[in-house]
């Protein structure tokens, strides 16, 4: 009998050896949230020089005020540094500076605007009121933002040692830091109980958020 225990116990640690458990750590998203400020910041900067729109600051008073997404703070929750400055991130974020002193025309007149998913969407409406050439310029443009889009937020999680099927959490994240350091009438998604996905103003956005 006292064998069969032993071959028994022998035989749980052998299974046990077998089986690969995944620990899955909880995700950082206030650190990287305060991370995507930060980079849409830095992106967005030539809003906050001399000369620029006098709207930007109180429109960016807004982005710690409200959350498309929802996290906890854990009072003995350690610190976690967000690395933004690899040479990787450094190259996507000079192009997508590049970028946006090219796209926020269609911004300010209202042919594109933010999604909930982190990436420019354009506006039919706005977008009606442009030449074909405008228009399809427009188009290019949008198209080579989301694609830098996409490389930062896959980039910012290689950097932190996250993976990739986390893509979604990083894509919700940003679109917290480009929605709240929007201009008040620059255009974003709005989930609409009734009619479902409209487009407001930032302005518009922010007084549904006080209702």
């Amino acid at each position: 009998m006292k064998a069969l225990k032993i071959i028994a116990f022998a035989l749980v640690v052998v299974i046990a050896g077998c089986i690969n458990i995944n620990v899955r750590v909880t995700f950082p998203e206030a650190e990287f949230q305060r991370a995507a400020d930060r980079i849409v910041d830095d992106v967005q900067k030539s809003l906050q020089q001399p000369g620029g729109p006098s709207s930007a600051l109180p429109a960016q008073r807004h982005a710690a005020s409200w959350s498309l997404i929802s996290y906890a703070y854990a009072a003995d929750d350690k610190e976690i540094n967000i690395n933004i400055e690899t040479p990787e991130i450094e190259e996507i974020k000079a192009r997508m500076e590049k970028n946006f002193q090219e796209y926020k025309q269609y911004k300010d007149n209202g042919s594109i605007g933010e999604n909930l998913s982190g990436y420019l969407e354009e506006r039919t409406e706005g977008s009606s009121e442009l030449s074909s050439s405008d228009r399809k310029d427009m188009r290019k443009l949008v198209q080579r933002e989301n694609r830098d889009r996409k490389d930062l937020y896959l980039a910012l999680l290689k950097a932190n040692d996250r993976d990739a099927s986390e893509l979604p959490e990083i894509e919700r994240i940003f679109a917290n830091s480009w929605y709240g350091k929007s201009l008040d009438t620059w255009y974003v998604r709005y989930k609409d109980p009734e009619q479902g996905l409209v487009w407001l103003t930032k302005a518009q956005w922010d007084e549904k958020q006080g209702e």
